[in-house]
């Protein structure tokens, strides 16, 4: 089983900003399992003595479409289920491919005000994480929360993650911080799940159970309710091994 839930946070809310959190999910066989999450950056632009609003959920959106897309069609394609190799190979080329997306969102933009569009508009974090037969995978640039069976790990970023779209900006191109972790012994993961920063590892600890998509945002929807939770926008992808299931 497959999930994903967003929320508005409350400092958000309060402001009557949009949710700048994204998630999607793809279960393209009952061997092959896609989630990820994307969250904008929220900082105020400031530029020639002025401050402008961000809008880094579009940035969000657009990123994370585009790469549960992509990967979904270069898994959908394999005639078996690949081998970590291939998978590697796989995000390797998904790395490449949203760079040349972001570059062509921008390629005929003034150099007056590319640096204002790309601050506000395409800033976003990429957490996801592949799962296959013989392959447990996560990947991201930015911060966030890698979990397997409970264990989590914290993306630490000291509130300055390294935006994929830091990339336009550079007069030449540099090496980003696109990583990969593979999950030691695949075939005994129960679940899996990738989320932003605004979680915390209390309610990360609480996913174990399987819910479908409708109910796992029942559930955050009480939870965002529930004081000190959420101040920020939340977002989850979460797979779950199902007993009838080979993975």
């Amino acid at each position: 089983m497959i999930s994903q839930a967003t929320t508005l946070g409350r400092a958000h809310r309060l402001m009557q900003h949009n949710c700048q959190d994204f998630a999607a999910t793809a279960s393209l066989t009952p061997n092959i399992a896609i989630g990820l999450v994307c969250d904008g950056c929220g900082s105020k632009f400031v530029g020639n003595g002025r401050s402008h609003p961000s809008q880094n959920e579009i940035g969000a959106n657009l990123l994370g479409q585009f790469a549960i897309d992509f990967l979904s069609d270069k898994l959908s394609h394999l005639s078996q289920p690949p081998c970590p190799e291939k998978v590697e190979t796989i995000l390797a080329d998904l790395h490449l491919a949203s760079l040349t997306f972001l570059h062509h969102l921008v390629a005929h933009f003034p150099e007056a005000t590319r640096r204002q569009f790309v601050a506000t508009r395409l800033l976003s974090t990429l957490v996801g994480f592949v799962h296959v037969r013989e392959t447990a995978v996560f990947f991201w640039q930015g911060d966030g929360f890698l979990v397997v069976d409970g264990t989590i790990c914290q993306l630490e970023s000291s509130n300055q993650p390294d935006y994929l779209a830091y990339q336009l900006l550079q007069p030449t191109p540099c090496q980003t911080n696109f990583q990969l972790a593979f999950v030691p012994q695949p075939e005994q993961i129960r679940w899996l799940a990738v989320a932003t920063d605004g979680w915390s590892a209390n309610l990360l600890s609480q996913l174990g159970e399987p819910r479908t998509t409708l109910t796992l945002q029942r559930w955050l929807n009480v939870q965002t309710q529930q004081r000190g939770q959420f101040d920020d926008d939340g977002a989850v992808a979460i797979w779950h091994k199902q007993e009838n299931c080979e993975l």
